[in-house]
């Protein structure tokens, strides 16, 4: 946000010069983020003197042109050839001298050079209004009066000069900062207490722009305002000017607008925009003869209807708007954008200057769904002062009576609601001293909180009853208004403690955030990258998870929507993370990347359906912590010695099982499920626990995010991998000293009998003298029948304290067939 520190002056004629008022009010917590000088012309008229024309005579060698000495100042008149029929002996003109660059109303920039025109020396030029930007004419060139010296800067007779503009950094809690009225009180606050040391001044006050006073409001005023629509306005004012004549603003007020970045348009809507950012409060103006019927209503949109904004867009209107409307249409989006029907013309003489306090989340809602932003929208949106939606009308009053000759002729209220009053806060003495950790004179702090409009309704020896300012939105605890008198107060005087005294307590917790680590690291060093996504996603992407899945975890939640979504894309909490990697795969593939690898550590969101009724918010919600893996495209870099193969599902499994084996997860058993998100899958349990599951995502899934070619995901949850891991130790073995035995099965099993069946058997008949079980042939074919599969498991068999014996060995094999036989059925080859 713009302010200018020549209006800020003003406001609070303080002699601190710009950078130190930058210094205080980022101390008190309006950050100050650069600070531009600019001038009130460009170029700010340098190098143009006032010159006295001393005689004329006709140029040789041009009928139109007449050759001027020009008493500029100095020691010798200056020879200038002038074009304009208007130059004579006697007068006094503005002259722009060799060197100066010239900024004209309407064109570029250009510098005057020393040359011959026609064949006679120009010693500079003598200029018109249009030439150096000053005004439009181009009838000829400035008449002065005769009161200026000559070599007078142009600057002084214009009045031209520079300003000094602080850009604020507002964050949303500070709706008080949204004005050049609440900076100059904040800064006036902050002078009065020193809250940067050194940087003080004393006996300072405010000047209050009252404006003028309006009639008593009549249910006889030409406009009837009538609310409609209790929820979205709670007052609503309508002032009626007439005899107005639109017309460009005053030089200065142009000026100071063109400071904060405004571009002037009339003196009426340059009112408006003046109140705006002197007081905060947005004002609207109508033409009164356009208003059907003589009235103003505040209601919904009508079904179906329309409204064609001052940007010339037609927008079709949501039941859920805000709309100010006459008799028969809409006229304007409240609090957001004018209607073009309405809008102030050049022949406009009846004004209607509407006032009023919109619901901010009424006007949010409203203002994303048309997609607009505007300084009006801005302030609704986080709450404007209710004291100043009177004094904006009459601020505007005194403005156009002056600036446009108007005369007030009515004043039109409407009242749904009471508007926001202060808020009741207790401040204890102790609780103060203690959450300062020091204590803060009681005089100085009861000075400070007058200084910010918080009333002391009671004071007593343990603390204070308060009553803090309406346009204090965020100050509604004791702990807030502790911050207000901090801030003030200064945080750089608060001394730092002699001595730091904790007490240490050990206990024993996850280590999540090492896993995290570990996790993260692990992938990176694999190839992956990681990805970091919003955690609210699309409604779509919901439904389509309630609608396809068969998960037990997602068929007995309900997601989560936003009661205030900035946009429908973001309107839910994610339920799971597989639709931002697919989103992330879409963007890559579209930038020439299809070979991806991605990992992203998040949160999903959940509601409970059946802890619906429990009183405790974390039994209703679960935000269980993920790490989710993506795999598309090829699995290698293209080479000339390695043949391009595209990752699938057993590149995903290598992937995800390298994780577990990192953690030292080794005792888990793989389970083949098959549902909602993927099409071939398959679940990771330790125990009766399932910890995560992976395989190939289900097209009609990817095809949501435009994503067309396969995707394998696999989707682990962080806690149980961080419990489990805790029990895993590190232990350093000496190698063994006697070597392993390789044993080779043939097996002929069932047609879809997994190998991991075959292998937890194995291990289940003998954990001591097996140390590895390994497939390394699949056959189907002839020799079989049509509902077996042959697979061929080797067994690697070691004792690492003796050799082992050939019965040994026998006896081992021998118990694990059983195994395998009793669980699965196969029978040896």
């Amino acid at each position: 946000m713009k302010i200018s520190f020549r209006w800020l002056q003003e406001l609070l004629p303080t002699q601190t010069s710009v950078h130190d008022a930058a210094a205080v009010l980022t101390a008190t917590g309006l950050e100050v983020e650069g600070v531009e000088s600019v001038e009130d012309l460009p170029g700010g008229l340098r190098g143009l003197v006032v010159g006295h024309i001393t005689t004329c005579s006709q140029h040789p060698n041009a009928d139109r042109l007449q050759v001027c000495l020009v008493n500029v100042g100095e020691l010798e008149p200056l020879q200038i050839v002038c074009g304009a029929s208007n130059a004579r002996p006697g007068l006094d003109v503005i002259v722009a001298m060799i060197g100066a660059q010239l900024h004209p109303t309407n064109g570029e920039p250009f510098q005057i050079k020393k040359g011959k025109i026609r064949g006679e020396l120009s010693m500079g030029m003598i200029c018109g209004e249009d030439e150096i930007g000053v005004g439009s004419s181009h009838d000829g060139i400035i008449e002065l009066e005769d009161s200026w010296s000559p070599g007078t800067p142009a600057a002084e007779v214009y009045r031209i000069g520079k300003d000094d503009v602080i850009e604020v950094g507002l964050t949303p809690n500070r709706t008080d900062g949204m004005s050049h009225w609440g900076v100059a009180r904040d800064l006036r606050a902050g002078l009065l207490h020193e809250t940067v040391e050194g940087i003080a001044e004393s006996g300072i006050a405010l000047r209050v722009p009252m404006g003028i006073a309006l009639p008593q409001s009549s249910s006889s005023s030409a406009v009837t305002v009538t609310i409609d629509h209790p929820t979205g306005c709670c007052k609503y004012y309508g002032l009626l000017l007439e005899g107005i004549h639109v017309g460009p603003s005053p030089d200065h007020v142009q000026r100071r607008l063109r400071a904060i970045g405004l571009s002037p348009q009339n003196n009426v809507v340059d009112a408006t925009n003046f109140v705006l950012h002197e007081l905060g409060q947005p004002l609207h103006a109508f033409d009164a003869d356009t208003l059907a019927g003589n009235q103003v209503v505040v209601r919904a949109p009508l079904e179906g209807e329309k409204l064609t904004t001052l940007d010339g867009v037609e927008r079709q209107l949501d039941p859920d708007d805000l709309v100010i409307s006459d008799r028969d249409k809409a006229l304007c989006l409240a609090g957001v954008f004018g209607g073009k029907d309405s809008g102030i013309e050049n022949h406009t003489t009846r004004v209607l200057i509407e006032s009023a306090y919109f619901d901010p989340v009424v006007t949010r809602k409203m203002a994303r769904r048309h997609g607009l932003s505007t300084d009006a929208s801005f302030r609704f949106e986080r709450g404007v002062d209710p004291n100043n939606t009177l004094l904006g009308l009459q601020r505007v009053a005194e403005l156009l009576t002056e600036w446009a000759g108007a005369k007030v002729t009515g004043l039109s209220e409407a009242h749904a609601d009471a508007l926001p009053g202060p808020s009741p806060v207790t401040l204890e003495w102790s609780f103060l001293d203690r959450i300062v950790g020091d204590s803060i004179n009681h005089e100085r702090v009861l000075n400070i909180l007058k200084d910010l409009d918080i009333q002391i309704v009671k004071a007593q020896a343990e603390g204070l009853e308060l009553l803090v300012p309406a346009y204090r939105r965020d100050v509604t605890r004791p702990a807030d208004v502790v911050e207000e008198i901090l801030r003030l107060h200064g945080f750089d005087k608060v001394p730092l403690p002699r001595r730091v005294s904790s007490a240490m307590n050990v206990r024993k917790t996850l280590n999540k955030e090492g896993v995290r680590q570990q996790l993260a690291h692990t992938l990176v060093n694999r190839g992956f990258q990681e990805i970091m996504s919003n955690s609210m996603t699309r409604l779509a992407y919901a439904e389509a998870l309630t609608d396809d899945m068969e998960d037990d975890e997602i068929r007995s939640s309900e997601h989560i929507a936003l009661l205030n979504p900035l946009s429908s894309d973001l309107g839910v909490m994610r339920q799971s993370l597989v639709f931002q990697g697919l989103e992330a795969i879409s963007r890559n593939r579209n930038f020439q990347r299809p070979d991806i690898r991605l990992f992203e550590l998040g949160r999903t969101y959940r509601q409970i359906q059946a802890a619906q009724d429990s009183p405790k918010p974390t039994d209703r919600f679960e935000e269980p912590e993920h790490i989710s893996l993506w795999l598309t495209g090829a699995s290698e870099p293209e080479n000339w010695n390695t043949t391009s193969k595209t990752s699938g599902f057993y590149d995903l499994k290598r992937e995800a099982l390298a994780l577990l084996d990192g953690l030292g997860i080794r005792e888990r058993k793989e389970v083949v499920e098959n549902h909602g998100v993927f099409i071939e899958g398959l679940a990771i349990y330790v125990g009766d626990q399932r910890i995560g599951r992976m395989g190939l995502v289900n097209p009609r899934i990817s095809a949501l995010c435009d994503v067309q070619q396969p995707v394998y995901w696999a989707d682990f949850l962080v806690h149980p991998l961080a419990e489990i891991s805790s029990n895993h130790r590190i232990v350093a073995r000496e190698l063994p000293k006697y070597p392993a035995v390789r044993r080779d099965l043939s097996l002929i099993l069932n047609r879809g009998t997994s190998f991991g069946q075959v292998r937890d058997a194995a291990w289940q008949a003998d954990n001591k003298l097996l140390k590895r079980v390994g497939l390394f042939d699949v056959y189907e074919g002839d020799k079989l029948a049509d509902d077996e599969i042959s697979y061929a498991i080797s067994l690697s068999i070691q004792d690492e304290n003796k050799t082992l014996t050939d019965k040994r060995i026998d006896q081992c094999v021998e118990r694990i067939l059983e195994s395998i036989q009793m669980q699965t059925g196969a029978r040896l080859r």
